[in-house]
């Protein structure tokens, strides 16, 4: 169970019972817990137990309870812990209060005896004198109903008008002389009574303003009395700052040194002490692999330690972090020094965080050849960096070094004039490829994982990379293998790697590509394209297919090739390119958009091609499909597209020709008209297939074939698959 205990994340709870005090804060409750029986006035007491969030108030809190229960009898106390911010109606407050006090009281009362030194009936006589105040409270203006039973120790139930009028009355002698007497008797019976009772109030500083001055007329005029002390726990700045809201007052601090009489400080930790013990904590929970790791380790936790871990709750996050973080990143194989460096930084400066975490994305897209940035972008980003931090944060010129250590392309600035770090800088071989094989949080591989424990979002990694380029550098046939390797390698959702490399090779790799790289690219696409939707078939008329990304590479790679170079090239891809299919898709696509068919001329700057480009590859492409057959088109990945791109290319008589030869027989009519089927994508109805009238009348007569599948719906061979072409026939009308 320990080592689970170890492994679990605790969450920020305060201490509770079992647990360690790493920081001996028992020590100072034990001393408290005394003075508050020992030392503290019979006439009732407020103590205000203040402290920073995070820094203790809680666990001090519950220590002074626990030491309390520890003290002899004749010392013995009653602990009320009274949680005003689970009372969802602040007028049921007086209600809780005193409702948890006259079941003490109750208790007290039980338990009193000749063995003690509280009588039975100083017992009675307190909850009798608790009972009456809270009936003339009653008579003077609340509706408040008592329900006693015959000894007169019943529960107290009652429905107020609002803390404010409970505090005005109960302040206000003339208001009610006989109220007056009320709580002077029950103020007697208290003192005589002799019993203490401590009523803690924590997290006072997290109530709504309006709550808090609730609280504080509560205990300062309504229950202010003998033998009753209060222990509020607070942050002086936010709950000063709650009431000068709430009571529009200009100074909350005065104010509220009229309630509280003392106040305890929650003891400051030592740095030394918040770092030793995440180190304890940090050694049952994970270790080095190796000496440099440790090494490494060690100045994080010193350097980055010192300057995050500031309370006791910043200790348990950043070890909680840790131990959500470490399994999977350990399996992985991580450096767990980067981790807890990040981890540190997380909980303790989460705006910087988030900078080191866009910096290592961008970084990692610069190295990939992806992104440039450039002198401005540098400059916005240095800017990004300082305003997350203090004036000064970075002065230390050894923790400038250590920080500078963790993240690629960063280097001091020791300059005197210069202001903290150079950011982006080059990163050689040697320190790219050690990152990588280290699963660092510098490695352009890795460093997602110590953000979202899965790779980076580019999926990507420098060696997908750098083969692809080697292979391009190689030859088109190597750049085409390389590009069906990753086309067959999943990436996110329906991408593969192929997407993603083509995506990013867009986005401004291309632009480190040599001449020959770019070349061998092109001719690759126009080899590969159809091989690539056959392997892995995608919706061609959606957006941003594979088709489409290799696409917008043509108008990026051309123009990096001398212009006569350029031409060859586009005459090698149009006249030898296996992908029939891809290479339709462009020369229709530019028929139109040079305006040589159609309607839909575009500007020529948004042209794939030059007019004169264009020329040779109307001339190629006619030349091929006139040479094809009927199983050479029906083999590509969209069949009636190529049909359209030739008679769009003008020839008009080619196309049909070939149809209307290969639907003479009826064996060849199916194939063709299955060949010819769109398919319709709708949220109705999902996928379905059609035959559509626009589609075939350019190459068959649309009514006789349809009337040939007609016929054939009973055909002992071909019947089946004729009633489905006719199902498509009537689908086809009505889309």
């Amino acid at each position: 169970m320990a080592g689970i205990r170890n492994h679990s994340v605790r969450g920020d709870r305060a201490l509770n019972s079992g647990d360690e005090d790493k920081l001996g804060f028992r020590d100072v409750a034990k001393r408290i817990a005394t003075s508050l029986v020992d030392r503290a006035s019979e006439d009732g007491l407020v103590i205000g137990v203040e402290g920073a969030w995070g820094s203790g108030k809680s666990s001090l809190l519950f220590l002074i309870g626990d030491e309390l229960g520890k003290l002899p009898k004749d010392q013995e106390s009653t602990v009320i812990n009274f949680r005003p911010w689970l009372i969802g109606n602040r007028d049921a407050l007086i209600t809780s209060l005193f409702g948890e006090l006259s079941t003490q009281l109750d208790q007290v009362a039980l338990s009193a005896g000749d063995a003690t030194r509280i009588s039975v009936a100083k017992a009675k006589e307190a909850g009798e004198a608790l009972r009456n105040f809270m009936s003339g409270l009653s008579k003077a203006g609340s509706a408040i109903e008592v329900a006693g039973d015959a000894s007169g120790f019943g529960p107290v139930k009652w429905f107020g008008k609002g803390l404010k009028a409970f505090g005005e009355m109960a302040g206000k002698r003339s208001a009610s002389p006989q109220l007056s007497r009320l709580k002077d008797k029950l103020a007697k019976s208290l003192r005589e009574l002799g019993h203490r009772f401590i009523i803690t109030i924590d997290d006072v500083d997290r109530l709504e303003p309006s709550e808090v001055i609730e609280i504080l007329r509560l205990v300062r005029s309504v229950v202010d009395l003998p033998n009753v002390i209060y222990l509020l726990c607070y942050d002086s700045d936010i709950l000063t700052h709650s009431i000068e809201k709430a009571a529009d007052v200009k100074n909350g601090k005065s104010y509220l040194e009229k309630i509280v009489q003392l106040t305890v400080m929650v003891p400051k930790p030592e740095p030394l002490q918040l770092r030793q013990w995440f180190t304890d904590e940090l050694h049952l929970i994970a270790s080095a692999k190796d000496e440099d790791e440790l090494s490494r380790l060690k100045v994080v936790i010193d350097y980055e330690g010192g300057r995050q871990l500031r309370t006791p709750r910043s200790v348990v996050r950043a070890l909680d972090g840790v131990r959500f973080f470490w399994p999977p990143l350990r399996e992985e194989k991580a450096d767990l020094a980067d981790l807890v460096w990040l981890q540190l930084i997380k909980d303790g400066n989460p705006a910087l965080y988030r900078w080191i975490e866009e910096y290592c994305a961008t970084a990692a897209m610069v190295s990939l050849g992806a992104a440039r940035i450039d002198k401005a972008e540098k400059a916005r980003q240095h800017a990004a960096l300082l305003a997350t931090v203090s004036d000064g944060h970075f002065n230390e010129l050894m923790y400038r070094h250590y920080f500078a250590e963790q993240l690629p392309g960063v280097e001091p600035d020791y300059s005197e004039d210069g202001n903290g770090f150079k950011i982006f800088g080059p990163v050689s071989d040697r320190e790219r490829d050690e990152a990588i094989r280290n699963v660092r949080l510098a490695s352009l591989d890795h460093h997602r994982l110590y953000f979202a424990l899965v790779g980076p979002s580019h999926a990507l990694t420098h060696a997908n990379f750098t083969s692809m380029w080697a292979a391009a550098e190689a030859g088109a046939d190597e750049a085409g293998a390389a590009l069906l390797r990753l086309q067959g390698e999943h990436a996110t959702g329906t991408l593969t790697k192929a997407d993603l490399l083509l995506e990013r090779t867009a986005s401004g790799a291309y632009d480190f590509l040599t001449p020959k790289q770019c070349e061998n690219l092109l001719v690759a696409l126009s080899d590969v394209m159809d091989e690539a939707y056959r392997r892995h078939p995608f919706d061609q008329s959606w957006v941003s297919s594979l088709w489409d990304r290799a696409e917008r590479l043509i108008p990026l790679l051309l123009p990096r090739l001398e212009a006569a170079r350029g031409l060859v090239v586009v005459r090698e891809m149009f006249r030898d390119g296996a992908a029939i299919g891809w290479l339709t898709s462009l020369f229709r696509k530019e028929t139109f958009a040079h305006g040589r068919y159609g309607n839909k001329l575009r500007p020529e700057g948004e042209w794939l091609f030059t007019n004169a480009q264009l020329d040779h590859i109307t001339e190629l492409m006619l030349r091929r499909y006139q040479a094809m057959s009927a199983g050479d088109v029906f083999s590509c990945p969209k069949p009636i597209s190529l049909l359209f791109a030739w008679q769009q290319g003008g020839d008009d008589k080619g196309p049909r020709e070939l149809v209307e030869r290969n639907v003479v027989a009826d064996e060849g009519l199916v194939e063709t008209l299955e060949h010819l089927t769109s398919t319709i994508n709708s949220s109705d109805r999902g996928k379905f297939a059609v035959l559509q009238k626009d589609n075939l009348t350019p190459f068959v007569d649309y009514e006789r074939v349809r009337e040939r599948i007609n016929a054939l719906k009973e055909h002992s061979v071909l019947g089946a698959r004729a009633r489905r072409l006719s199902i498509a026939f009537d689908q086809g009308t009505e889309y």
